[in-house]
């Protein structure tokens, strides 16, 4: 065997060694970090409200901000980390740049701020975005998974009202569980 070949097949056993070990790490760095559950937190005369520990934790533990912005059809604000804003992003880029569809997804981004979070776990909202939710002294915090709503409470009611009473009446939407991209269960 010549000093190429030699050369290849060590390259190729490196790679390969490289590629486990990687797709290992991977494997384990998938850990489910979602934002679920329902949370009240007061909301103080200066636009303070405390962000969830589970929240909080997601965030930590894949030391990311917390981006904050208004939904563009509901009369909540909506907040994730970067790794949503930039599917977001991504989403946009795949459009047509002119295009209506991505002129309305753009307007997500207008509003979108990187929130800090305090040694006391609370944010500052600013003004313009508990006017638009309509927050008065309470938030409510709603987990949808990869991202979470800040609602007033009241109006979170009558949404899930609404909700259940839909899949009452039509059904539930049909689900397909399973990995990302992979065929799953029915």
């Amino acid at each position: 065997m010549g000093w190429a070949a030699r050369d290849f097949r060590s390259a190729n056993e490196k790679t390969g060694s490289f590629l486990k070990r990687f797709r290992a790490a991977l494997k384990r760095s998938e850990s489910v970090d979602l934002f679920l559950s329902t949370y009240e937190n007061k909301l103080d005369a200066k636009g303070r409200v405390s962000v969830p520990a589970p929240y909080r934790s997601v965030l930590e533990r894949n030391r990311s901000p917390l981006y904050i912005y208004k939904s563009l059809t509901l009369p909540c604000l909506e907040g994730c980390g970067p790794e949503r804003i930039s599917q977001i992003v991504d989403a946009i880029d795949d459009m047509d740049s002119l295009s209506k569809e991505a002129e309305v997804l753009q307007t997500m981004l207008f509003s979108a701020q990187e929130m800090k979070i305090d040694s006391d776990g609370r944010m500052l909202l600013p003004a313009e975005f508990v006017e638009f939710a309509e927050l008065d002294g309470v938030a409510l915090f709603a987990g949808i998974g990869r991202s979470f709503q800040i609602w007033r409470p009241d109006r979170h009611q009558q949404r899930e009202l609404e909700s259940r009473e839909q899949a009452s009446e039509r059904g539930v939407p049909r689900l397909t569980l399973g990995r990302r991209g992979g065929q799953g269960d029915r």
